[in-house]
């Protein structure tokens, strides 16, 4: 831990919580933002999220149609009655379902992803997607809603990315992130084995006061964080289980093969420990 700084408050003092995957995790012990130590390089994280799109975690989830458009549409629900009128932009957009949902509710959407391979898919369902890393993307316009969903937590500098996304907001334009939350009541039951825990995929673990201390410090007015369901089947679930935890996710699948299929088909709000984190614009 030679040399650690919390990338959210810039404290130099830290506490060793677990290693997991060859990764330590690191508690800050002034605000309590927990991180990865040492971080991933840029290289390593864009090398990381490339192949996760093409054979990994996320091409399972790419692949899961039904799945994407159902979370794709409980965001869009959640977040429209408080948006104000204007285009919408979808960073970390991957094959594109939230901006398929959005320009199908009769929203001016577009997307930027940083994988080739979900760019590909995207543009060829007809979405507008920008190809390029979140921290060389420079928009030409201005949004009256910028959404960041399961990105923050991926990325070595969220303090940057969120002073960035703000530059990109109209007047009182409204900023969303999803985010894993590490104070969630599955994320304390679970400890070390949440599934959200899931190095070097995920760099950094925020709780609500971190998460409200990112909007405000990039310099944002901090609306709301309030915790979140997913809409998932089971199957699904189990499958995604598996993936980030195989252990558990042998033990879930036991138990789903004694399950009805219509029980394992059906769609339930999962409380996977996610929250919702909702800013202005200053």
């Amino acid at each position: 831990m030679s040399g650690w700084r919390c990338v959210l408050c810039e404290r130099t003092r830290g506490v060793r919580l677990f290693a997991k995957g060859g990764w330590d995790f690191v508690r800050c012990a002034a605000c309590g933002m927990v991180s990865l130590d040492p971080l991933p390089s840029a290289a390593d994280i864009a090398a990381h999220h490339e192949r996760s799109h093409r054979d990994g975690i996320y091409a399972a989830f790419a692949a899961a149609e039904d799945a994407r458009r159902a979370v794709a549409r409980r965001r869009l629900a959640l977040l429209r009655p408080l948006a104000p009128p204007g285009p919408w932009l979808d960073v970390g957009c991957s094959t594109g379902a939230f901006v398929a949902a959005a320009v199908a509710a009769g929203l001016a959407a577009e997307g930027v992803e940083l994988a080739s391979a979900a760019v590909v898919e995207a543009r060829a369902r007809g979405l507008t997607v920008h190809h390029a890393p979140i921290e060389d993307f420079a928009p030409g316009r201005r949004w009256a809603v910028v959404t960041a969903f399961d990105v923050v937590e991926h990325l070595r500098d969220p303090v940057g990315f969120v002073r960035r996304a703000a530059g990109w907001l109209e007047p009182d334009g409204l900023l969303a992130l999803t985010l894993p939350d590490a104070a969630s009541p599955t994320a304390r039951l679970m400890g070390r084995h949440w599934f959200y825990y899931a190095p070097p995929d995920h760099v950094h673990y925020f709780t609500p006061p971190t998460a409200r201390h990112l909007l405000e410090t990039a310099g944002l007015r901090a609306a709301a964080v309030r915790r979140i369901t997913k809409p998932l089947t089971l199957d699904y679930a189990f499958a995604q289980l598996a993936q980030f935890n195989p252990r558990l996710g042998g033990v879930a699948r036991a138990v789903g093969r004694v399950l009805p299929q219509a029980l394992r088909a059906r769609e339930w709000p999962l409380p996977l420990g996610e929250m919702l984190a909702l800013a202005r614009a200053a």
